[in-house]
């Protein structure tokens, strides 16, 4: 028998768009057996929910405080956080008085605005907006900005799972997945420097803060290392997205990171090539969908809505995601880079946002996920977003 069936009316494939909303149901995250619904009506905003959290929910990272934004040692504000994995935030502007060291954790930096030395037992790094750097559990590191007092975000993916590179994906279809290439990793040089200066070393370790203090700079004293890349930077705008002629692809597809057994997986999304395929088979967009993976959303750079870069939204897997599609056009040429980029993270794990993220949402997410995070995703304008029917 087929793998793939059909029963009833199918008007379109997944990648297009008719009078009928498509709705894709998933297992497994994104690699597990699916099925595509043609709905009359969004089952993704409904009129009335138990607990707000249920639903999908965004907030702007600058509406947040986080202590470090103001104290040299303070620490990152968490936004949301699972039994597995959390998600969040630092703003520091001040040199910390310590290195830090994360005992359990896995860590994705991901630097959104501001320039920091980041130096680790490996080496150090020269960071700034667009960079992404892999920190294991265990490694001691330092991040000071390069110009005191400036603004700066950092939002932090943490994860009990290892962090690997895609290109185990990737490697199964051999030249066909050349797209997704690491020849442009930057891995740190220990600097010969000497022992340097006495240090105390943060530690998070069982949910607490604890300490170290040593009598040298353990992220001076290394000379060499030997081994597997374990610490390395990547910058966004060296990964390419793809598309097909009838448009939407999954986000997966565009994984640069990810954990074991699909665990998670850390996408991102740059502007995709435009489809040429018109309705009812092609559109741009993506349809509503729904699975058994958590997903965050952050929107680093749009120039269609500039005010919406810093822009993260939660969309669980409680409530169906509202998709967004429109008919297929054409950019102007000549050709150029699109100053559009997302990060997508796919988890297993389920995430809880804290009070304190609670308290900065958006008042109106049925209207604002459209015009903070989907409205860009197809290029539309705000009040064309506003405009979509969802029910």
């Amino acid at each position: 028998m087929a793998s793939v069936l059909r029963r009833g009316h199918v008007p379109h494939p997944p990648s297009g768009m008719s009078e009928f909303l498509d709705e894709v149901y998933t297992v497994k995250g994104f690699y597990g057996p699916w099925a595509s619904l043609y709905r009359r009506r969004n089952t993704a905003h409904p009129v009335a929910v138990s607990d707000p959290a249920l639903l999908f929910q965004g907030l702007a990272l600058g509406a947040l405080a986080p202590s470090d934004a103001t104290d040299p040692a303070g620490e990152p504000l968490t936004l949301m956080e699972g039994p597995d994995a959390a998600i969040k935030i630092s703003g520091r502007t001040l040199a910390p008085p310590f290195a830090e060291r994360h005992v359990e954790r896995h860590q994705i930096r991901f630097y959104h605005q501001g320039e920091y030395r980041l130096e680790t037992e490996f080496g150090p790094f020269d960071v700034g907006p667009g960079d992404f750097v892999v920190i294991p559990a265990g490694i001691i590191y330092r991040e000071t900005p390069v110009t005191e007092g400036a603004p700066g975000t950092i939002l932090i993916f943490e994860m009990d799972q290892p962090v690997h590179l895609a290109e185990e994906l990737w490697d199964k279809v051999g030249f066909a997945g050349f797209y997704r290439e690491y020849s442009q990793m930057e891995l740190p040089e220990p600097p010969d420097r000497g022992v340097g200066e006495p240090t105390r070393v943060r530690l998070r370790y069982d949910e607490r803060w604890h300490w170290f203090d040593y009598d040298f700079d353990p992220c001076s004293d290394v000379v060499g290392w030997l081994g597997d890349p374990v610490v390395y930077k990547l910058n966004v705008w060296d990964m390419p997205a793809i598309g097909t002629a009838d448009g939407f692809l999954t986000p997966p597809s565009n994984a640069v990171l990810w954990g074991e057994d699909y665990n998670w997986f850390f996408n991102v999304l740059g502007p995709p090539a435009f489809p040429s395929s018109p309705p009812p088979k092609g559109s741009m967009g993506a349809p509503a969908h729904l699975n058994d993976y958590d997903e965050v959303w952050f929107q680093h750079a749009s120039e269609f809505m500039p005010e919406s870069a810093g822009d993260l939204w939660s969309l669980p897997r409680t409530v169906p995601h509202p998709g967004l599609k429109r008919e297929v056009a054409f950019p102007p040429n000549p050709p150029r880079r699109i100053n559009e980029m997302k990060l997508n993270f796919d988890t297993k794990s389920k995430l809880y946002w804290t009070d304190a993220a609670k308290a900065a949402w958006f008042p109106d997410p049925h209207v604002q996920l459209y015009t903070s995070l989907y409205g860009t995703h197809v290029g539309m304008v705000p009040d064309e977003a506003k405009a979509v029917r969802k029910h």
